[in-house]
């Protein structure tokens, strides 16, 4: 894969993660549920360590990071996650199912690319962050916690 290659890559995944951190927070801003809301800040917090792993690398191999600002699929994510997040607790995590399906596919391909060892331990180490919330949000589109919480909305 040449420089160019890589950073064309790299820049889609850090705006995907620029993205989903734009939309987590209207999901967390409409959750009720202190658990559901604490463990979707964290998160957020992943797709911010994303980027700030990401870019650096960008940079080296050429290239400038994209800006912290959505792009036009951003702003599609963005605008879908604050409708349905209105709705409640379940619309908000459904909206986050969705985008952390989009964001397990993308690191899921990049993974499988020919990166140099230290560019793939950080993709790899994002793409297990990606599962792992997916995990979690299918987890409570299945048990409901919000339902025993009292926090219905």
């Amino acid at each position: 894969m040449t420089n160019e290659q890589m950073c064309k890559e790299l820049k889609d995944l850090i705006q995907l993660d620029i993205d989903a951190i734009r939309a987590y927070q209207h999901a967390i801003d409409n959750i009720k549920d202190y658990s559901i809301k604490s463990r979707l800040t964290e998160f957020q917090q992943d797709h911010r360590r994303h980027v700030t792993d990401l870019s650096p690398i960008v940079t080296r191999y050429g290239d400038q990071p994209p800006r912290d600002r959505p792009d036009v699929k951003g702003f599609l994510i963005e605008g879908m996650t604050a409708l349905r997040s209105n709705m409640g607790t379940e619309q908000a995590l459904k909206a986050m199912q969705s985008n952390e399906r989009l964001t397990n596919k993308n690191y899921g391909q990049a993974v499988s690319m020919p990166w140099p060892q230290d560019v793939e331990t950080v993709i790899q180490r994002c793409a297990a962050d990606e599962r792992r919330h997916l995990e979690y949000i299918d987890q409570c589109l299945q048990t409901r916690p919000w339902e025993s919480s009292g926090a219905h909305a």
